[in-house]
């Protein structure tokens, strides 16, 4: 399996929408949510959203975290219907989510939703009324991200801030099949992981937030390898928080410290 590396290269949105960014604008257009930022709980509104996906036929969905929710919005419409959860209403029941917090899409439209203050996985299924538990485990305490792990239908990549490691979950299992933490550097485990990405080649890359810097875990490999990281000169890596490739697998990365998005050209 071959293992791609980066070089090292040496406008946030109002907190109750999403905004589009056509290539070359210097403004977004508001797609979902207040375009000035007022929270809601109706289909036009949404209250703190924290997460999205696209499915293969272009609807979009959100987490609508305080609203304990997530929102489908079909291509060009602003105003969504509820695909999992009951809008204002947490608990423990399969039909609720409280505090949702990530989320991925398989290619048959099921959601699988990281529901952190349950400290569980549910998949919800196009149209239903309820989620199914694929993983409770009270390591998904402060979970931060999601990520359907390639070339299988059962098994997902979870971060976890509280106990600084990336979890290779087998859909039904007591317990991980595999734990990443070890980094092949000075700093040698990873601290705070936050978002993830693939690449085609199955390569997983992390935001190590607490360390400053990108580290990728080949297909297969427990021991990951810093691609980036901040080094005080150029565009700032501090505290980067969530990861994106473009079609050229240049890799983006969103810094919190900075408010930033930067750059990272492929070799």
């Amino acid at each position: 399996m071959r293992c791609t590396r980066l070089t090292d290269p040496g406008e946030e949105a109002p907190k109750s929408s999403k905004t589009k960014w056509i290539q070359g604008a210097i403004t977004g257009v508001t797609v979902a949510g207040d375009s000035t930022g007022n929270q809601g709980s109706t289909s036009t509104l949404l209250n703190n959203p924290i997460d999205l996906t696209f499915d293969q036929n272009g609807f979009m969905y959100v987490v609508d975290y305080r609203n304990y929710r997530v929102q489908k919005f079909a291509p060009g419409s602003t105003s969504g219907t509820t695909a999992a959860g009951i809008t204002g209403s947490y608990s423990s029941a399969l039909t609720n989510l409280n505090q949702p917090s990530a989320i991925d899409i398989d290619n048959n439209s099921n959601l699988y939703i990281l529901d952190m203050n349950n400290k569980r996985l549910v998949e919800w299924a196009p149209n239903a009324t309820s989620g199914t538990l694929l993983i409770s485990d009270s390591r998904l305490n402060n979970a931060y991200d999601v990520l359907l792990a390639p070339n299988s239908s059962n098994q997902i990549y979870i971060s976890t801030q509280l106990n600084h490691a990336i979890y290779l979950w087998t859909f039904g299992a007591s317990t991980p099949s595999m734990t990443l933490q070890t980094v092949n550097d000075i700093q040698s485990t990873l601290g705070n992981p936050m978002g993830m990405v693939l690449d085609p080649y199955g390569n997983l890359y992390v935001a190590d937030r607490n360390n400053d810097r990108v580290v990728m875990y080949c297909a297969n490999s427990t021991v990951g390898i810093v691609v980036a990281e901040d080094n005080n000169s150029g565009p700032s890596l501090r505290e980067p928080m969530a990861l994106a490739f473009d079609s050229e697998l240049n890799l983006y990365v969103v810094t919190e410290n900075n408010d930033q998005v930067v750059k990272l050209s492929r070799i």
